[in-house]
């Protein structure tokens, strides 16, 4: 098996001690003592991008019994490169350690209250900052969830809006009670001033040059030419808060298949609970459906059931909000038709750069490591190797036939112009 590369060692800093640490916080135990742990990997390659995951097995001795479990261990990257610039400042980290804290267990005990016992996420055991940001979870795959390597069909669509539209609903009830949630802004908009904005200008310069090579498209390569001038103002103005909204949310920020596990049972999908929340942020709901409906469904699920999930979300919103006696204006469908047409430039941005990596495998972009037991490196930095697997994904059958026919809708929606 494959795994991340900056995964492959783990930090000195993650020993006994360090777990005897972690396990006295969450057992409550003074006297717990750590015999031994087992550390692995977390995640395969191209499951996550912002942080390392590690999993760990820990033997301890707690009140006289001895005991073993095991522990989801995520945090910054020791190795120099883009991924440790963008956590070391610390906000993506203090953003995520705010929503388990604090914010999270308000929405459930707001569910509870009304008798609504929809999980949202796994526990947070543990958080610190020295030696590193580190977070340390319950590891759900003992609870028999595991990752999902295909986007979602309808019915699996169904439970994660079911899950956002209470998610949603909660934050509008508690926003008053529970300041913090929405001065929450650490979005995708704030990546549009970061290196990123580089690489991902760079993903629609190259479709651009595609679009010149395909019959019948030439003219939507001078569109997205034009394009890179202003998308990303378009981006970082969606994402803010603004007067003409009709109604704000928290947003999750980063709803795709990947920060996504599954408890499947013979075969059928029962539950899904949602990972990293390292971008939510106070805003439109646009953002969110929007990023959802490309990153998490399938591309049948999308084509076929937009506007049946949309309104689901919405039932479920308004069901959610009357349960926990919401007692100002409830957002109607129409509101929320018109928040996802205004952030319309959100999809054009995710198919011309998103969308390759949500519909291929990770095999298909990247050719497998010649030793697997150094591990597989997707390093973001490397605009070389970036512009060569970009041109690859971008001319892969899959993503062709499907951008090829995304683009004209794009267009006669007014998503390609200023």
């Amino acid at each position: 098996m494959a795994f991340n590369k900056d995964e492959m060692h783990a930090p000195e800093w993650m020993d006994n001690a360090f777990f005897e640490k972690v396990l006295k916080q969450s057992e409550n135990d003074s006297g717990l003592t750590v015999s031994e742990n087992k550390i692995i990997p977390g995640t395969k390659p191209g499951d996550h991008f912002a942080s390392i995951i590690f999993r760990v097995t820990v033997s301890y001795t707690s009140r006289g019994k001895d005991h073993e479990v095991s522990l989801i261990i995520k945090t910054i990257p020791e190795q120099e490169g883009l991924k440790r610039d963008l956590l070391k400042g610390g906000e993506i980290f203090e953003t995520e350690t705010t929503m388990y804290q604090t914010v999270i267990p308000e929405m459930i005990q707001l569910l509870r209250s009304v008798g609504d016992n929809t999980e949202l996420g796994p526990r947070l055991l543990y958080s610190a900052t020295v030696p590193t940001s580190v977070m340390v979870f319950e590891d759900i795959t003992k609870r028999n969830y595991e990752m999902k390597y295909t986007q979602l069909d309808l019915d699996e669509a169904k439970i994660v809006y079911a899950k956002l539209a209470r998610w949603h609903a909660t934050s509008m009830y508690l926003s008053d009670k529970v300041p913090i949630i929405s001065k929450l802004d650490n979005s995708l908009g704030k990546l549009m001033d970061s290196d990123f904005s580089e690489i991902w200008i760079g993903h629609i310069a190259t479709l651009a040059k595609l679009c010149r090579g395909w019959p019948g498209y030439e003219s939507y390569g001078e569109r997205l030419d034009h394009m890179k001038g202003f998308i990303l103002s378009k981006l970082k103005d969606i994402y803010e808060v603004k007067p003409s909204n009709l109604f704000n949310v928290l947003n999750h920020g980063d709803m795709h298949s990947k920060n996504m596990m599954f408890k499947i049972e013979e075969g059928v999908t029962k539950d899904i609970l949602l990972l990293d929340y390292q971008i939510s942020s106070w805003g439109t709901p646009a953002s969110d459906i929007i990023y959802s409906l490309y990153n998490t469904c399938s591309i049948e699920t999308r084509d076929n059931h937009r506007d049946e999930l949309i309104k689901f979300y919405h039932d479920e919103l308004t069901a959610t909000l009357n349960k926990i006696g919401y007692l100002k204006k409830i957002p109607t469908l129409l509101d929320v038709h018109v928040e996802i047409v205004k952030c319309g430039h959100l999809e054009t941005f995710l198919c011309c750069t998103f969308l390759p990596f949500m519909i291929l495998s990770f095999d298909e972009m990247m050719p497998a490591a010649e030793n697997p037991e150094e591990g597989v490196e997707l390093d973001f930095a490397d605009k070389e190797k970036m512009g060569e697997m970009m041109l690859k994904v971008f001319q892969h059958p899959k993503y062709v036939s499907l951008i090829q026919r995304y683009l004209p809708v794009l267009l006669h929606k007014g998503y390609l112009d200023q």
